[in-house]
């Protein structure tokens, strides 16, 4: 699919009217090599993208019009699908897709192909998954850390948001076999409402968000098998929280080790060197840092006192946490070099 004049790939993004949606076509508007053909929405079908997003008037996409899903006309004109649902709505259309044509790269933004087994999705989402027979296409699109997997997979499995903030903020240590498992990993993590989609809920509603800050989840919450899982781990101790902001997810990793600040430190500049997307501080990160981005902002350091290392990781939700990760993705699916649409730096303020 590689070229180099003009856009040689034809995307279709399904749900294109929530927030990863918006995010993934504010990308897309930037990217030389794809041209988007087809946006769905069942709430807005029939209306024009610039009635409901009047920021993309005189985008590249600002003549598109929301359509009703029509999976023959996709797969068959597409070479790249996005799919921005949730679980359960997700593994239905992906299975339809995939039989019509085969060839399609299909990027699923949703948890349901991102274990290794099926048994395990249905057991943490209570859902029974009805495309098992798909699972073997597919992998987990964290290209840090599967990069050559996702060049051979037609089912690319986006990661969770909070996922990849903790997955990257701990995968140099666990690798090299320096965290001390017979301890708790504890992830505390604080992320944007946009986390929460865009459908009506009066949880998210501004007074009740506005001047408030809570935890959620924390018997449990299903992103915690998928983090253990890809860091090969028996448990991650994650509690989430809801912070008063548009977007953005901070997390704070705390595990036992024998290892010495000095020594942490210089292992995760190592490792990540040669990520463009990771970049290894030398102070905390913050979410402004990374807003609008498709960056992961690493700070290590130990606290020599309990034998405890601090990783403190920064991601845009919406960006590296979902939206810029699918593009990164399709553009090691396309063979286009990673970086192409994502050379993007925080507004800051």
């Amino acid at each position: 699919m590689q070229g180099t004049s003009g856009p040689s790939v034809k995307a279709a993004i399904i749900g294109a009217s929530g927030y990863t949606g918006a995010e993934l076509l504010r990308l897309l508007t930037l990217h030389p090599l794809v041209s988007v053909v087809t946006v769905t929405s069942r709430q807005f079908e029939g209306k024009k993208l610039t009635d409901v997003f009047p920021h993309f008037l005189k985008s590249p996409f600002s003549e598109l019009q929301f359509e009703p899903y029509n999976s023959e006309k996709i797969a068959k004109n597409c070479d790249v699908v996005f799919c921005c649902l949730p679980h359960k709505a997700s593994f239905p259309i992906v299975k339809e897709l995939y039989t019509i044509n085969p060839e399609l790269k299909i990027i699923d933004f949703s948890a349901d192909f991102r274990f290794k087994d099926p048994k395990t999705y249905e057991e943490v989402y209570g859902v029974e998954h009805s495309a098992k027979e798909l699972f073997g296409k597919a992998t987990y699109g964290l290209p840090e850390i599967n990069r050559e997997e996702i060049k051979r997979k037609s089912i690319i499995a986006n990661p969770g948001c909070y996922p990849t903030s903790i997955i990257l903020g701990l995968y140099p240590a666990r690798v090299k076999g320096l965290i001390d498992t017979s301890f708790p990993i504890i992830a505390d993590s604080k992320s944007g409402v946009t986390g929460a989609g865009r459908k009506a809920s009066l949880s998210f509603t501004f007074c009740e968000v506005n001047e408030s800050f809570k935890a959620y989840g924390v018997e449990g919450h299903r992103h915690a098998p998928e983090i253990a899982e890809k860091l090969n781990l028996p448990a991650v101790r994650f509690t989430p929280h809801l912070v008063p902001m548009n977007r953005g997810i901070l997390s704070t990793i705390y595990f036992k080790t024998e290892a010495k600040k000095e020594e942490l430190q210089e292992i995760y500049r190592e490792f990540y060197k040669d990520e463009y997307f990771v970049r290894v501080r030398n102070s905390p990160p913050s979410t402004s840092d990374v807003a609008g981005t498709n960056f992961c902002d690493i700070y290590v350091t130990k606290e020599e006192s309990t034998g405890l290392a601090v990783v403190i990781s920064a991601i845009d939700n919406i960006g590296k946490g979902a939206s810029g990760q699918a593009v990164q993705n399709m553009n090691i699916v396309c063979g286009f070099p990673e970086t192409t649409g994502l050379e993007l730096f925080s507004n800051w303020i």
